[in-house]
């Protein structure tokens, strides 16, 4: 599921906001994180799944994923807030875009599981003061940028996109260096695991 706001979309106006901030994710950003980690195999919980774009684009990666959402779309387990909600049996990893005004929160319960966890957030998320605190309280194993722009809208307004992203991974053991390893754009849906750095975490 997409949550970054309608806010931060240029190109959505107030009238055009989605209430629950759900904007489906570009299949080339979810296989973006799935390249960099290596996730074939690995149990993985997308708790804000929303019609499945990310949960399934992380399966055709080999990853086993629980699918849940608090609001439904269609997809997944409904009614599940992942705030309260405790992690599916087996569970490895965190993976998900959440609803923005609510990232933090979604930051620090996954922090609190002590699961590894992957976010996507805006590229100017940690740009502000307010998030100083968390970012030094929890430092980030790795910070990456995307090299694109994702499309949210899938070219259904038109114009080209201009919103920027990046993926922020955490781990539960402390640390107080944070990687900064830009990603490629996925070329095609064949290009499993190509073309990224070699000294990748795959699945820390």
């Amino acid at each position: 599921m997409s949550n970054l706001s309608a806010a931060s979309l240029p190109c959505a106006s107030a009238p055009d906001r989605n209430k629950t901030d759900f904007y489906p994710t570009p299949w080339e950003v979810t296989r973006a994180i799935a390249n960099f980690l290596f996730l074939d195999g690995v149990r993985v919980w997308e708790p804000a799944c929303g019609e499945g774009h990310m949960s399934r684009e992380l399966e055709r990666c080999g990853a086993i994923v629980t699918s849940t959402t608090l609001h439904d779309q269609g997809y997944g387990q409904t009614g599940v807030d992942f705030l309260t909600a405790e992690p599916p049996a087996g569970c490895e990893w965190i993976i998900t875009n959440p609803p923005f005004a609510l990232a933090q929160q979604f930051i620090e319960r996954a922090i609190a599981l002590g699961l590894p966890s992957a976010f996507l957030l805006k590229s100017q998320y940690w740009h502000s003061s307010r998030r100083l605190a968390l970012f030094e309280r929890h430092f980030p194993y790795a910070v990456l940028p995307l090299t694109w722009r994702p499309d949210f809208h899938f070219g259904a307004k038109g114009g080209s996109p201009t919103m920027e992203c990046l993926w922020t991974v955490f781990h539960p053991q402390p640390s107080n260096v944070t990687r900064y390893v830009p990603l490629r754009r996925p070329t095609d849906t064949n290009d499993l695991f190509s073309n990224q750095p070699t000294d990748r975490p795959l699945c820390i």
